[in-house]
This record gives structure tokens, C-alpha cells and sequence, in this order.
């Protein structure tokens, strides 16, 4: 007997670790952000670091 039933597909979903809002492509469940929040939070990164020398500290 052949099997033609639809089945349903099964995705697995998380939150964003940073908006909480819902992910639903494997990438971006696997690295549990999404890609604007994870674009955003490389931009905070590197900002940080930059301020993290000022010229107070090159001149002691």
C-alpha cells in the first residue's frame, strides 16, 4: 500500500538570543541569533574595542 498522506514538515525554532524574536533558518538556529542581530552585535564588538584605547592611555 503506497503512502499518500501529506505529512507535515517538521522545523525546529528557537529565540533570538538578543531580540527574542523567532528563528526559523538552520543557520541562524545553530548560532542562536539572528543575522541583523548578529550584524548589530559585531558593530557594538568592534566598537568596543576601539574605545577601548584613548589618547589619554598612549600618551601615559
Amino acid at each position: 500500500m503506497a503512502d499518500t498522506e501529506d505529512h507535515p514538515e517538521v522545523r525546529l525554532v528557537t529565540h533570538c538570543r538578543r531580540c527574542h524574536g523567532w528563528l526559523v533558518s538552520a543557520a541562524s538556529v545553530a548560532e542562536g541569533i539572528g543575522p541583523t542581530c548578529a550584524m548589530r552585535e559585531r558593530a557594538e564588538q568592534r566598537a568596543a574595542a576601539r574605545a577601548e584605547l584613548t589618547l589619554f592611555d598612549i600618551a601615559a
